[in-house]
């Protein structure tokens, strides 16, 4: 419906106004469908406002409120059988509403939270359509710090119990290790572990104990509303996996358990092409009001602050954009859309904005997560016997590296070529890598560009895969994820000289 807002007479927004005020239509009538771009003629915007309300209509339903639970009575405890057993009637609850939560009355189901501490919270966004989410490590680091020392328990107590056995059964070789003893004395031991550590003998997700606290995200509503509205209420919380987390970038991938079909990605920019005085926009949630936008400018860059770590996360990104309470892990995004940092923390002598605000670059966090996401999903693939995605065992240049070599191809050979397609510059062959497999007897396939003391060495380029041809480092990235394990696969590669070659190689398993 439209709001109350009048433009100037007989634009569409009046026209559609007055037509959903007529008393003798009902509201199923008055609902108008209208193009977003009609009405933004229709308020006169400018191109520059324009072109902000656009990237916040698109980029929007990408960001998500990310808070974490401790669960209530999650604590171990080592005093008496009632407990334990109280406490695995209420895990066996708890497992019985997240199955009906997947299974029976998903939409329904998966509103509330459960009742428990609450840990931090801040923003965070999707990068991958498969539930893969983007926030600040600080965001959930007392979660993964909790689900941390519950696992670190375990592992105590289970080596403890693997190891007894271990010599048990040792010991029992001399008198014929018979099956039926040596089973009711590991049995023995394993009770006695469990009952000694205080874990609960029910044991979740593959023999590992539940975890005390959980992670959910939740989309904002199609009202936008905020967590201090009752509008807020109506958006669904999604439980996530802590994937993992690089501490040196204050980031950590997150997926959701059950991914709405809906899901939107953002796409990376390039972070190392920023300029100070270019315009940025952040969108996050502040205090928990969901999907604020703010706008700014690059007012620094190749900052340098001290993450959650302790190290210095290098090349930091400062702007003036608003960056408040919960806008940690939210995007940090030029006028194109693309996410160029994520933003992480503000300098501040009232603890809120003061226009000084600090976002982590885009390409190292692409960079750090891509690699978690692919192998997570690699996993995942193994798990279901799905063949995953194949790998050549080979590092590529792209970014600054990348402009770095093109210069020095362009200084050193006689040869003229289109600044955009010189091909992907591999720097680096893994070991077991397919390239490293020759029958002729060479050690290599290709040879690699390097720098060594200052010095650039340049190797062979791929110019083409599969009878695709690559401009650029990115574009050999994104054709390989397209290719999965045993693809037999032709590379065509140029040298320094000009001449081409076809290589043929059949793709690995990506080795986790």
């Amino acid at each position: 419906m439209i709001a109350s807002h009048r433009s100037k007479g007989g634009s569409i927004a009046s026209e559609l106004f007055a037509s959903a005020s007529e008393g003798d239509v009902d509201d199923a009538a008055s609902t108008v469908a209208v193009r977003a771009a009609d009405l933004d003629d229709s308020l006169g915007l400018t191109p520059d406002e324009r072109t902000v309300v656009n990237v916040h209509r698109v980029c929007k339903d990408s960001v998500v409120y990310v808070t974490s639970v401790r669960k209530i009575n999650s604590n171990r405890s080592v005093d008496g059988g009632r407990r334990r057993r109280r406490r695995r009637l209420r895990s066996d609850r708890w497992q019985q509403r997240e199955k009906e939560e997947s299974e029976e009355e998903p939409e329904e189901q998966r509103r509330a939270l459960p009742k428990g501490i609450a840990l931090g919270s801040g923003s965070g966004f999707v990068v991958d359509s498969e539930g893969y989410i983007i926030t600040n490590y600080h965001v959930i680091q007392r979660a993964y710090e909790s689900n941390q020392d519950v696992i670190r328990y375990d592992k105590f107590w289970d080596g403890i119990a693997t190891n007894t056995t271990k010599r048990m059964k040792k010991s029992m070789l001399p008198l014929g290790g018979d099956t039926e003893i040596t089973k009711s004395l590991e049995n023995f031991i394993n009770g006695t572990v469990t009952s000694i550590s205080g874990r609960d003998s029910k044991e979740v997700d593959g023999g590992r104990s539940e975890l005390p606290a959980q992670v959910f995200v939740r989309f904002g509503t199609n009202g936008d509303g905020d967590a201090t509205s009752q509008s807020s209420s109506s958006a669904s919380y999604h439980l996530c996996e802590i994937i993992d987390v690089v501490k040196e970038l204050d980031v950590a991938v997150l997926r959701i358990s059950k991914a709405p079909p809906s899901l939107k990605a953002l796409r990376y920019g390039t972070s190392s092409d920023l300029l100070v005085g270019q315009s940025l926009l952040a969108i996050g949630n502040p205090f928990g009001l969901d999907r604020t936008l703010s706008s700014g400018l690059v007012s620094a860059l190749g900052r340098s602050i001290t993450g959650v770590a302790g190290n210095d996360i290098k090349n930091c990104i400062q702007t003036d954009a608003a960056i408040n309470p919960g806008n940690s892990g939210g995007p940090l995004l030029n006028l194109s859309g693309e996410v160029v940092g994520v933003n992480t923390m503000i300098i501040s002598t009232s603890g809120s904005n003061a226009g000084i605000g600090f976002a982590v670059p885009g390409d190292s966090v692409k960079e750090s997560t891509d690699i978690i996401i692919d192998l997570d999903k690699e996993r995942r693939s193994r798990n279901t016997n799905r063949k995953g995605r194949g790998w050549l065992g080979a590092d590529v240049a792209t970014g600054a590296l990348e402009a770095s070599f093109r210069q020095r191809l362009a200084v050193s050979s006689t040869m003229t070529y289109d600044e955009d397609g010189v091909g992907a510059f591999l720097t680096a062959l893994s070991d077991g890598s397919p390239l490293l497999e020759k029958p002729d007897g060479h050690e290599k396939s290709i040879e690699t560009t390097s720098i060594a003391n200052g010095n650039i060495r340049l190797g062979d380029r791929v110019v083409n895969v599969g009878g695709n041809q690559i401009a650029n480092g990115n574009e050999f990235v994104s054709e390989m994820k397209r290719r999965v394990e045993g693809e037999q696969l032709s590379l065509t590669v140029q040298n320094t000289d000009g001449e081409k070659r076809v290589e043929y190689v059949t793709l690995g398993r990506i080795p986790l």
